[in-house]
């Protein structure tokens, strides 16, 4: 039976690699390793995903570098899962490829890509990049390979304060479940004026907007993170 091991190396990694962090993205647990499962000092690697947590159907940016000390020896790339493979979801052709080397003939294969969040239960999934010479994929696990935890959150839900308003009144609106990552927001709809303040800390979010001049109704206004996150609820807006 194979066993992995995983090692926090925010630190290490910082200083033999110099990686300065793209906003977003969270260097957390790693596990840098063989085909064999075993940490050797001539492979090491980063992985960073942004964002490292969010709902269903986000998209998640990946940065990082498989070492391998033989120059060209990795040319592609691939993303997959060993917690549960159906998190990796690219079946969105407009998406492009989804892992790709730089490594630009040196020793250190950095790479980049993305992937969109699939339809999985909340809770915690491991994301592996495995990078491999060739370019027909990589077998998960086997050459250099790295991993990071990935985090799913339940979709965000919004509820506005008061339903129902005059056109100049001001609507509060709190929100729930929002990624972890971020910390600012957006409010789009008809209904919506000028917008007073929006933000979000550990999932949660509050804001508050002037409701437009339009005519009596329901409105539907939507709130969306910074990492693309989003939730849609319903305002009332009375007549004069």
């Amino acid at each position: 039976m194979k066993h992995r091991s995983y090692v926090v190396l925010p630190l290490l990694l910082v200083m033999m690699f110099g990686l300065t962090l793209v906003p977003g993205f969270s260097m957390g647990t790693h596990h840098i390793g063989t085909s064999n499962l075993t940490i050797m000092d001539s492979t090491m690697g980063s992985l960073d995903l942004g964002p490292s947590s969010g709902p269903v159907g986000i998209q998640v940016q990946i940065i990082g570098q498989a070492t391998t000390g033989v120059p060209n020896s990795d040319q592609s790339c691939s993303i997959s899962s060993p917690t549960n493979p159906a998190i990796i979801n690219n079946a969105d052709p407009g998406q492009g490829v989804a892992c790709v080397i730089n490594g630009d003939g040196s020793t250190s294969g950095n790479f980049t890509g993305s992937f969109t969040v699939g339809n999985v239960p909340p809770g915690e999934y491991v994301i592996e990049v495995t990078a491999c010479a060739g370019n027909n994929g990589c077998a998960a696990s086997e050459g250099d390979w790295v991993q990071a935890v990935f985090t799913v959150q339940t979709s965000p839900t919004i509820e506005v304060s008061p339903y129902g308003v005059l056109p100049g009144g001001t609507v509060q609106v709190f929100g729930s479940g929002f990624s972890l990552n971020d910390n600012t927001c957006s409010i789009t709809g008809s209904a919506v004026g000028s917008v007073i303040s929006c933000q979000i800390s550990d999932g949660q979010m509050t804001a508050l907007f002037a409701v437009a001049n339009v005519p009596s109704g329901y409105y539907e206004l939507q709130v969306t993170g910074n990492t693309g996150d989003y939730a849609n609820a319903n305002v009332g807006v009375s007549g004069a």
